[in-house]
């Protein structure tokens, strides 16, 4: 049997809609993989469920991580979380550890794996006087992805 792989869906607010872009998927089946995209819940029973259906996971990109699941309050009026997203990734990711099922994280994936692992992170790397020259962009992404390279 193949592994299934819950992929986390992007939110689009303004369309009020969930996606995915068809490469995730697609990398996923030709690893082997059965991916499903859930739907974002907050509900601890669907979670669980989610949870129990996947052999792994995918965390993708998108939204803020909302600063206060990492002890800060928000400081810019350009960080734009999703509680409910973030609540159901922490549980998944919490779960995952708990029970050492893989996950794979790409730009907000990695961001929340940072916060459920304890870490931090900046809120808005312009506003917070990180150096540009220390900055790289994914020119792929809609310029959400960013990556502080520390020196």
């Amino acid at each position: 049997m193949r592994p299934t792989i819950a992929v986390m869906p992007l939110v689009d607010d303004e369309r009020e809609s969930l996606w995915m872009l068809p490469g995730y998927m697609d990398a996923l089946r030709e690893a082997g993989a059965v991916p499903f995209m859930p739907a974002v819940t907050t509900d601890d029973d669907e979670i669980q469920q989610i949870f129990a259906m996947c052999d792994g996971s995918l965390m993708t990109g998108g939204h803020d991580v909302e600063p206060r699941q990492y002890g800060e309050e928000p400081r810019f009026d350009n960080v734009v979380p999703n509680a409910e997203r973030d609540t159901m990734e922490l549980a998944l990711l919490r779960l995952a550890l708990a029970h050492d099922k893989p996950v794979f994280g790409i730009c907000r994936g990695l961001q929340i794996m940072n916060v459920v692992c304890g870490g931090t992170l900046y809120q808005d790397l312009p506003s917070e006087s990180i150096p540009m020259s220390t900055i790289i962009s994914d020119p792929h992404t809609t310029g959400r992805c960013t990556i502080y390279i520390s020196k």
